[in-house]
């Protein structure tokens, strides 16, 4: 008979060790430089968000932020509510160390008393930085939106709370009452589809819609607000009380996935986080193809390509259709001259570019299998981008179709076409560049003669490839002033900006080429 007041005792005295034995090995060096970085970021992007929101809104604008401002934050809620759901069915949030599944989980003790204690730490870490961003875009909203900035303050950390509550809430209910991955996709594709018609009918009908309204709590009031506060608290409830129901396996085997993960992104290799990454995910190659890729044209490479294309999960070809619709909806927004969503374009584009160069990245996964091929690693490399460029074209051609057909402006979609071919070869460059420079070699930049530069060129390592598709889409975000300005050559303008990405997406390819395999 296991004494339950001696089994907690002991279980306090273990986690006040290990506490203790952090303390002691830790630096308070590092938790300041955590502070520092949070708040930089946090301080980055008040600076930035207020210079792209420094005009005030007309009352057009007011009225439109007011209709439509809780169903458009209840869509983007509802799309991480699914994300949280389906790593639920995976056995998330909770990812325990090795030592708890050895020595606590298996032993004859609740599994409530070892796991909730662990799901109370991380969810302070949860809360965190969502509040530290949710104040911030409060701060940016006071001035366009106006009224009290610290009410749009306090409204914005209390989104971020309630939206990190909603998603990290969901996902341990999923995983105690040991939701399946096909149950979860079903429930969280109904959360998307409610809040998608909320903001196609101009209502806020949807759960998630809730949580929008107390963002705009300042702007506009609703006695619904209160389901937005409710819903989140109840959902972290249920899942505290059941979190002892967890499957023991999936968190066996999740705690070797981001333990592995960790290490991978300490080591800055991309390509292993993102195999990590699917693997967690439970991400797996279709069985059964799209289509069948018979032929002989094209080359090894591009029928290799468009056969591993057509074996992509159903997750991986709603992801990406996402991200078009990010890279759309960011165009109409930059041409509406919000300048700041060229990041958001850009970003969205090279993740998008990161998927769709799979097949090179499996090629860089066993580079020793090029030595036995009769062609040249630099030009293996380029013949595996041919297929991606395909792929990245129709994006960006339906998205330049989308900003058009939204604006209802012939300027906008000429501009938007102009754009196509940058973002198309910068997106394959960008994401090519980040596939194939692989891990940095421990003493890379310490061999330059100045190694206090160090930390500066690993972070330009890590940023070269999302910049070089950020750049596609400056074109896009001048435009709209150059054809606003009758004394400039809209034309001229556009091309201009548009040629800068094309020359630095040749440079990247030029480099590619002349690149030897990096044996891992």
């Amino acid at each position: 008979m296991v004494d339950g007041a001696l089994t907690q005792g002991t279980l306090r005295s273990l986690r006040q060790a290990r506490r203790r034995h952090y303390l002691r090995e830790g630096d308070w060096v590092d938790s300041l430089y955590k502070a520092y970085v949070v708040g930089i970021l946090a301080a980055l992007g008040l600076f930035y968000g207020s210079v792209a929101l420094s005009a005030d809104f007309d009352a057009a604008a007011l009225h439109d932020v007011e209709r439509h401002g809780a169903a458009l934050l209840g869509l983007a809620v509802a799309v991480l509510v699914l994300l949280g759901l389906r790593s639920g069915a995976h056995g998330g949030p909770l990812a325990p160390e090795s030592a708890d599944i050895t020595f606590l989980l298996l032993a004859p003790v609740a599994r409530t008393e070892v796991l909730r204690p662990l799901a109370v730490r991380q969810l302070r870490g949860v809360v965190l930085v969502p509040a530290v961003g949710g104040a911030v875009a409060g701060s940016i909203a006071s001035r366009p939106l106006g009224g009290d900035r610290i009410e749009w303050l306090l409204a914005g950390a209390a989104f971020g709370v309630l939206a990190s509550l909603a998603v990290w809430g969901s996902a341990l209910v999923a995983s105690s009452v040991r939701l399946r991955a096909r149950d979860a996709n079903v429930v969280g594709a109904a959360v998307v589809v409610w809040a998608a018609i909320d903001v196609a009918a101009g209502y806020a009908s949807s759960p998630t819609a809730q949580l929008g309204r107390v963002a705009l709590l300042p702007l506009t009031w609703s006695a619904l607000a209160i389901v937005g506060v409710v819903l989140p608290l109840v959902l972290v409830g249920v899942g505290l009380a059941r979190v002892g129901h967890t499957s023991l396996e999936q968190l066996r085997d999740r705690a070797r996935l981001v333990g592995e993960l960790r290490f991978a992104a300490t080591l800055q290799d991309m390509r292993s986080v993102i195999v990590l990454h699917r693997e967690l995910a439970q991400e797996l190659p279709r069985t059964t193809p799209w289509w069948h890729a018979r032929g002989s044209r094209g080359g090894p490479a591009w029928q290799r390509d468009w056969r591993g294309l057509a074996r992509w999960p159903m997750s991986r070809v709603a992801r990406a259709v996402a991200f078009g619709v990010v890279v759309a909806l960011a165009g109409v927004g930059l041409w509406h001259g919000v300048d700041a969503l060229v990041l958001l374009a850009g970003l969205a584009l090279f993740l998008l570019g990161v998927d769709a160069v799979e097949g090179l990245a499996q090629e860089t996964d066993h580079p020793e299998r090029s030595e036995q091929y009769p062609v040249v690693w630099g030009e293996l490399v380029l013949s595996h981008l041919l297929a991606p460029a395909v792929v990245l074209f129709g994006f960006a051609v339906a998205a330049a179709l989308a900003i058009g057909a939204v604006t209802g402006s012939v300027d906008a979609l000429a501009v938007a076409a102009i754009t196509v071919v940058p973002a198309t070869l910068a997106g394959v460059a960008g994401a090519g560049l980040s596939v194939v420079m692989g891990a940095p070699p421990p003493t890379l930049y310490l061999d330059f003669g100045f190694p206090e530069l160090t930390t500066l060129w690993l972070v330009l390592r890590q940023v070269l490839g999302p910049l070089l598709v950020i750049a596609a889409f400056v074109p896009l975000a001048v435009g709209d002033n150059a054809y606003g300005d009758a004394s400039a050559s809209a034309l001229g303008t556009t091309l201009t900006f548009a040629f800068v990405p094309l020359v630095l997406a040749v440079l990247a390819a030029v480099w590619m080429r002349s690149r030897t395999a990096v044996v891992r």
